[in-house]
């Protein structure tokens, strides 16, 4: 664990736990470019701008759910904490919520189109509302693995910051924690289940399935997505019960003392019903619904793609032909410019002859 800032100029500083982050973000979005490249989805440019307004409003609404978990601390505080999101602190639940809401206004709402060449956009015409909710379930099965590799990332940060850890517990797979770290979340000095190393394992595992198999193997869009988020809340569903930090609080507590002993679990501590639980039972359950709606829209046949990438091509050569008659052009004036230049030179050779005919 290292929950210290790393130095870069003067107090200023970023957490190991922000560098997991931002490194898994990067990587999802310079992978997801190049499945967008497959799929061609949109213009590589469009994806980078739409990329990362998604990630912009999937950490600040991450930041919101986090600090509304832990209010009085943050109130107590200087104002500028709230947004500090380089010493770490984020729900992850909160993340997607953010992030659905940019992209039903970019995808459902704006209707924007795959590109922004307004040559290509008056050939394809306007978009319709089904053509938007289509392209952004699309843009859901495209993300949904990236997402999975971000957050394995991201449970490796929880490891250096010292949150999200598990229940006391002795065992040739516990994390033992420092004493006394400065920063630190967590009480050290004891072994711990190692639940964010074991979820960031999960997690990689989710990645490498959603990628490499249903990416390739799908039958509606909206597919990817919605198996990810069944696979995991499940997976939390079930960490909850051996996590040891209780911040987020209970929806309702359940008697759960019997299962807690058999588990070897301290018994006076619930292991239901967590906020987390909570939401991913509702999202599984609304996830398995989705997936028997796409399974019957799908058998109605597959809903035509948005055809622009020719056009942009076609749009993309022009331009090129364009710069290359003005490259001509210029490379014309320039022969001129200089034929021009000469020509006064040879006036003073002239000169010196009818000088030495003189002379003569």
């Amino acid at each position: 664990m290292y929950p210290d800032k790393i130095p870069i100029f003067g107090d200023f500083g970023i957490a190991p736990y922000g560098i997991m982050v931002a490194t898994g973000l990067l990587l999802a979005i310079i992978f997801g470019g190049r499945e967008n490249e497959r799929i061609k989805l949109m213009t590589p440019e469009l994806w980078e701008k739409v990329a990362l307004w998604t990630v912009i409003w999937g950490l600040l609404a991450s930041r919101m759910l986090y600090v509304l978990t832990e209010l009085d601390r943050f109130m107590a505080g200087p104002a500028w904490k709230l947004i500090a999101l380089w010493e770490g602190g984020l729900v992850f639940y909160g993340g997607p919520l953010g992030a659905v809401g940019y992209l039903i206004w970019h995808f459902v709402i704006r209707r924007h189109p795959p590109t922004e060449t307004e040559e290509v956009v008056k050939e394809i015409g306007p978009i319709t509302m089904r053509q938007g909710w289509t392209r952004m379930l699309r843009f859901f099965d495209l993300g949904a693995p990236f997402l999975a590799l971000a957050h394995a990332f991201g449970r490796i940060g929880c490891v250096f910051a010292g949150c999200c850890y598990g229940a006391a517990h002795e065992g040739p797979f516990s994390l033992h924690y420092p004493e006394a770290a400065t920063g630190a979340h967590i009480p050290g000095g004891m072994g711990r289940y190692p639940i964010p190393m074991v979820e960031s394992v999960i997690e990689f595992s989710i990645f490498v399935w959603l990628y490499f198999y249903l990416t390739r193997n799908k039958k509606f869009h909206g597919q990817v997505m919605l198996h990810y988020v069944i696979l995991y809340p499940i997976a939390r569903f079930v960490l909850e019960m051996f996590r040891g930090d209780a911040v987020r609080g209970y929806v309702f507590e359940v008697d759960t003392a019997a299962m807690a002993t058999k588990l070897g679990l301290d018994p006076s501590v619930p292991l239901m019903m967590t906020t987390s639980q909570f939401i991913s039972l509702f999202v599984v359950g609304a996830a398995i619904v989705l997936i028997f709606v796409g399974r019957k829209a799908s058998a109605d046949g597959p809903i035509a793609d948005i055809e622009w990438a020719e056009a942009q091509a076609a749009a993309d050569e022009e331009e090129d032909d364009d710069e290359e008659d003005d490259d001509e052009d210029e490379g014309e004036d320039a022969a001129d410019e200089s034929e021009a230049e000469e020509e006064p030179g040879d006036e003073p050779e002239g000169d010196g002859e009818d000088e030495d005919e003189d002379a003569e």
